[in-house]
C-alpha cells in the first residue's frame, strides 16, 4: 500500500516549479513574495475599509483569497489518486496549453513524490504547478465623501516641478498604488498634467483617477450603484449621491473590450469557474466574489495578476481580492447562499460602465 500523507490547507503551501507565462508576458507570472501592504492613504475622508486586511497588532490577518491557487504548466495530466499516477494509470484529464490556474485543497506525499489535490478525486504532480501570490492592493472607504478628484499612481513615475517639463533626476519615484489627490489640472499641448502636491506634476497616463459624480439617468434616488470608468480604470461605489468606496480595476483589453451601458447585478457567486477560448485558451478555477451584470460580463476578484489600473482582462472587470470581497458583501442582491440570483424583491445593485 502506498503511504499517503495528506495535509489540508491551513498552512502556507510551498512554491513549486517555475512559472512559464503565456505569450512570454512576465507580468502574468505568479510572484511568490511577502504580502505588500499598500501605503496609507492621504486622501481626505478616506479610512481603512471595514474588514480591512491590513496587518493589525494582536489580531489574525484574514486570508486574501478563499484558496491557494497555482498556475498550471500545461500540458499537465491529473489523476483520480496518486497511486494511479505512480502505477501508470490513465489520466482523469489533461490540461492543454493555455492560461490555466487551479485552486489547491491539499498536499499528498506518495512514492517519494509530492502531489496536490485540486478537486475531489483529482490530483496533480507538484512539478506541474507554480503557486501564486495574490495582490494585496486595496482601495479606499470613505467616512466623508471627497470633493476633489483622487486616485492612485498606476505606473511608477517621477513628478516634474512644472507641467510639460522633464522631472529632476533627484525627484523621488512614486511607486505604483501610491494614493494621490488632484489639486490642479493643466494642459500642455495635447498632454494633460495633474498637480498632486507642491511642485509635483504627473502626466495623466501615470494615474488612475476617480472624479466624484452624481448618478446617471435611470438610477433612482438613494439607490446603491457602481461606476466603472474604463478610461481611468477605476471603480466607485455610491449610496445615492454619497461615494463610499473606490478602487482600481483591470477591464478588457482592446481586442476583448468590456461592455458599456447601465446594468444591474443579476447573479452573485462566491466562487465560480471561468473558462473559454477567446484569443487563447483560459481556465480559472474558483474565481472569487463574482457579480455578473450582463451575460458573461462580471465584476470579480482576480488572484492571477497584480496590474490593477491597466486593462488586463478578456472583458470582465477585474478587482484586487480585497476590493472584490468588500464589493460583494456590500452589493445587492443579498443572501448567504453560494449563488444568489436577483429577484424583484431582492434586486441587484446598478452598474454603470462608461469610457
Amino acid at each position: 500500500m502506498v503511504d499517503l500523507i495528506l495535509t489540508f490547507l491551513g498552512l502556507i503551501l510551498p512554491v513549486v516549479g517555475r512559472c512559464i507565462p503565456p505569450d512570454g508576458d512576465p507580468a502574468f507570472c505568479p510572484r511568490p513574495s511577502a504580502t505588500r501592504i499598500p501605503p496609507r492613504t492621504s486622501v481626505s475622508g478616506a479610512v481603512d475599509p471595514p474588514g480591512s486586511y491590513r496587518a493589525r497588532t494582536g489580531t489574525q490577518a484574514q486570508p486574501l483569497v478563499p484558496y491557494a491557487y497555482a498556475f498550471v504548466k500545461a500540458p499537465a495530466p491529473t489523476y483520480r489518486t496518486p497511486e494511479d499516477a505512480l502505477n501508470g494509470g490513465s489520466p482523469r484529464r489533461v490540461f492543454p496549453g493555455g492560461y490555466v490556474w487551479v485552486s489547491v485543497h491539499g498536499r499528498v506525499e506518495a512514492g517519494g513524490k509530492v502531489f496536490y489535490q485540486i478537486n475531489k478525486d483529482e490530483y496533480m504532480e507538484a512539478s506541474y504547478l507554480a503557486f501564486g501570490a495574490p495582490s494585496s492592493f486595496q482601495g479606499m472607504a470613505f467616512s466623508t465623501p471627497p470633493t476633489r478628484p483622487f486616485g492612485w499612481i498606476v505606473q511608477a513615475t517621477q513628478p516634474s516641478e512644472e507641467p510639460g517639463r522633464a522631472p529632476s533626476p533627484k525627484a523621488p519615484t512614486l511607486p505604483r498604488y501610491t494614493p494621490i489627490t488632484v489639486e490642479e489640472i493643466r494642459h500642455v499641448g495635447e498632454q494633460k498634467w495633474y498637480r498632486i502636491g507642491p511642485d509635483q506634476w504627473v502626466k495623466e497616463q501615470a494615474v488612475g483617477l476617480v472624479f466624484p459624480t452624481r448618478p446617471p439617468a435611470g438610477i433612482p434616488p438613494g439607490a446603491k450603484w457602481i461606476e466603472v470608468n474604463l478610461y481611468e480604470q477605476t471603480l466607485a461605489a455610491y449610496e445615492g449621491d454619497r461615494l463610499v468606496y473606490a478602487t482600481l480595476i483591470s477591464s478588457g483589453r482592446a481586442r476583448t473590450p468590456t461592455v458599456t451601458g447601465l446594468f444591474r447585478i443579476q447573479v452573485k457567486a462566491r466562487t465560480t469557474l471561468m473558462d473559454g477560448d477567446i484569443f487563447g485558451y483560459y481556465y480559472l478555477e474558483d474565481v472569487p466574489w463574482t457579480m455578473f451584470f450582463y451575460q458573461g460580463y462580471a465584476l470579480h476578484g482576480a488572484y492571477w495578476h497584480d496590474r490593477f489600473g491597466l486593462p488586463q482582462s478578456r472583458g470582465c472587470v477585474n478587482l484586487a481580492p480585497i476590493d472584490a470581497r468588500w464589493l460583494f458583501e456590500w452589493a445587492e442582491p443579498y443572501g448567504d447562499a453560494h449563488f444568489v440570483r436577483a429577484t424583484p424583491d431582492n434586486p441587484g445593485t446598478w452598474v454603470w460602465v462608461h469610457q
